[in-house]
């Protein structure tokens, strides 16, 4: 690769040598993006346009449901949305009454609200942009980015066309891919589920049906509330590898616990003995495990990224699923349903994996190998649901738009396979292992690169950091030409 800066002519004054910027996806991290560039007021009508689907921006998959029974599982106030004011959603919620007609919100002392209300915060914060132009919604599906003539080329689904100077994937969590054994089997049954968060798949569940949720984290545990909520009363099984379900979150207000910037561990055993010190620390001294791992949270991404590639990938082998359970936990109101429903018999979870799937007339016959024996048995269900969770390893080959990229050598998979390969200044890195300059990789694709960026905090703080490097680049004083070989 050949890279050639220039410095621009001095006559030519403050002029922008870039302008228009398109945001590939129009949930939470692409809706943050498209804000906080046109809060900067620099950007002219059309000059920033998100492609994205959906009616609205801001909810995405995440947050784009009508059903009251998923509620955020985190506290309100720690959903720090907005960079600058971390508090908005919290007033938001209180100012427009939605906080009012949801008194079943407060559980152990935070709120815990409904994911449609934090979609109609996050519409409502960039309507306003929207209303005087400033940002233009593409209702379509990016199919099509390529190089042309020096800018970028993305075509919709639609017949949407639109040339940028920069490009930004922001296209969020991808969908989850369903175990081979079910999509071979069940591929095309009525009565296999491979998506429980698409709207009304859910509802041909009968009340007496017997189901099976092949998955036991937060989408898992969405599914069994939306099936309480439609006055399902059967036997709900979760099946996954470990059989551990998510935690449930601490009661009370309590501050983050454990120092792990000091001494930064580099290995996987060191930071895993670090936690287990610290878990005991706060054991002793009668505060909540919790603590320990909000602490994890909040530094992770220093931590993540002073570990060798070796041994983040040894983390992801052997301790991705216990932390995960410890990390993403439960709202007060999920905890209370798993428990009640299990200690009714409705509920139970069990670790194992598929081995056969046999489709009856009535129900579905799954082999079983269950752990730690490997002894198979066989469960019959009604239905069978399929929630795995995201498939970020496979995240390019879904999407049509990102595999062009990759066959053009301008995006690569995560080493890590954690979505989208970039540099820690969010910048896409090719085939010949440079990063593209003016092509961004926003929110969960760029786990593999920052380690923690999943909650709204910070993907917020990695879209302001964007910002901040397209704003530097709209009034760059030298210009760089990059000749690539792939």
């Amino acid at each position: 690769m050949l890279r050639i800066t220039l410095p621009l002519p001095k006559d030519i004054g403050p002029a922008p040598t870039t302008s228009r910027v398109a945001i590939i996806g129009g949930g939470f991290t692409g809706a943050s993006l498209a804000r906080l560039l046109a809060v900067n007021g620099q950007y002219g009508p059309d000059d920033i346009i998100v492609f994205e689907p959906r009616a609205g921006l801001g909810a995405g998959l995440a947050y784009d449901t009508d059903d009251p029974s998923l509620r955020l599982n985190v506290a309100a106030h720690r959903m720090r949305a907005v960079p600058g004011d971390p508090q908005a959603f919290v007033h938001w919620l209180s100012g427009s009454g939605r906080f009012d007609l949801d008194p079943d919100a407060v559980a152990d002392g935070g709120i815990y609200a409904r994911r449609a209300d934090f979609a109609a915060f996050m519409a409502e914060q960039i309507q306003p942009f929207l209303d005087r132009g400033s940002v233009r919604h593409v209702r379509e599906r990016a199919e099509r980015i390529c190089r042309r003539h020096g800018r970028w080329q993305i075509e919709g689904n639609g017949g949407a066309a639109v040339q940028a100077d920069i490009v930004v994937i922001a296209t969020g969590h991808p969908p989850p891919t369903p175990p081979d054994v079910l999509s071979y089997h069940l591929g095309c049954d009525a009565r296999f589920i491979p998506d429980p968060l698409r709207s009304g798949a859910l509802r041909p569940i009968g009340q007496d049906d017997k189901v099976l949720v092949v998955g036991a984290g937060l989408t898992a545990l969405d599914a069994v509330g939306a099936l309480h909520a439609q006055g399902h009363r059967s036997e709900v099984t979760l099946l996954s590898r470990t059989g551990q379900l998510p935690q449930p979150q601490a009661s009370g207000d309590f501050a983050p616990h454990g120092d792990f910037l000091i001494g930064l561990p580099n290995t996987a055993l060191s930071l895993l003995e670090r936690v287990r010190f610290a878990l005991e620390e706060v054991t002793e001294a009668g505060l909540p495990w919790q603590s320990v791992f909000d602490a994890l949270r909040h530094q992770g991404q220093t931590i993540w990224q002073a570990l060798p590639l070796v041994e983040q990938r040894r983390i992801l082998r052997h301790l991705r699923r216990r932390f995960e359970a410890h990390r993403f936990r439960m709202s007060p109101q999920i905890a209370e349903l798993v428990e009640r429903e299990r200690a009714a018999g409705r509920l139970r979870s069990r670790a194992g994996r598929i081995v056969a799937v046999r489709p009856g007339h009535a129900e579905i016959a799954v082999d079983i190998a269950t752990k730690p024996h490997g002894i198979v048995v066989r469960h019959a269900a009604q239905w069978i649901i399929a929630a795995t969770g995201p498939d970020h390893g496979n995240v390019i080959g879904r999407q049509s738009c990102l595999a062009d990229l990759k066959g053009s050598g301008l995006l690569r998979k995560d080493p890590r396979g954690l979505g989208i390969a970039c540099d820690q200044d969010s910048r896409a890195v090719a085939r010949d292992g440079y990063p593209v300059e003016d092509l961004f990789i926003a929110g969960p694709p760029a786990r593999g690169a920052f380690g923690e960026l999943t909650g709204v905090p910070e993907i917020a703080a990695q879209a302001e950091r964007i910002v901040q490097k397209i704003l530097a680049m709209r009034f760059a004083t030298t210009r760089t030409i990059t000749i690539r070989s792939l």
